[in-house]
């Protein structure tokens, strides 16, 4: 079993980058790593807007994807928290992006870079507005989620949870974790730990069908 992350860094402009588009480049990738090095079960780790991605390309390579790993994962934020906060707040920086394209704002106190694309992309491929059990994915998935999280609110993981059809869901909450999970080794650690976890999950389902298969 292969463990991949997100999308990463990529080549290409940033203008023409959608959450529909990494989620086909991220399947191409399941594709390769099952034609080319015969690994035919992934679990995918997604980080922020790479949570987003995570849950489409299972949708879309169900039999491949064995498993996901959320990191402060934020599904449909560009409709939930960014366009909110713009026409609230900034309604000229939601001018720009309509007029030019592109538009750098603050968020979180940080520096962003939002595009016409990825907003109108965004509204397409939102998942939380599915309802409970509304996300077809049934492979165990894990969510790490910091409380201090000052980009996407905590709770956000209990709405993934609730809109994904499996059962073998798990949050772990790290007490004044910031959005980036990455303050220290025992942020990484947890990552390890929640793939490890997953691939046991999956041996013991594949253990249980062997079982039960006619002889």
């Amino acid at each position: 079993m292969v463990t991949g992350t997100g999308t990463g860094q990529s080549e290409g402009d940033y203008k023409e980058a959608t959450i529909t588009r990494w989620a086909e480049d991220t399947a191409k990738v399941v594709d390769w790593l099952a034609e080319e090095h015969d690994q035919d079960q992934v679990v995918l780790v997604g980080a922020g807007v790479g949570g987003w991605v995570m849950l489409h390309t299972a949708q879309m390579r169900p039999d491949s994807v064995m498993g996901l790993v959320g990191v402060a994962a934020d599904p449909d934020f560009t409709e939930t928290l960014i366009r909110p906060a713009l026409e609230e707040r900034n309604p000229e920086v939601l001018a720009e992006i309509e007029s030019k394209g592109i538009a750098d704002f603050d968020w979180a106190g940080k520096p962003y870079t939002m595009t016409k694309n990825l907003l109108d992309d965004g509204k397409r491929m939102m998942v939380l507005n599915k309802g409970t059990k509304g996300i077809p994915i049934t492979c165990p998935v894990r969510l790490i989620q910091g409380l201090g999280d000052e980009e996407i609110p905590p709770e956000s993981a209990l709405k993934i949870a609730d809109c994904l059809e499996g059962e073998d869901v798990v949050i772990t909450y790290v007490k004044y974790g910031r959005h980036a999970l990455e303050e220290d080794d025992a942020d990484f650690q947890r990552i390890y730990t929640c793939i490890e976890d997953l691939e046991r999950a999956v041996q013991r389902a594949n253990y249980m069908i062997n079982m039960i298969r006619p002889v």
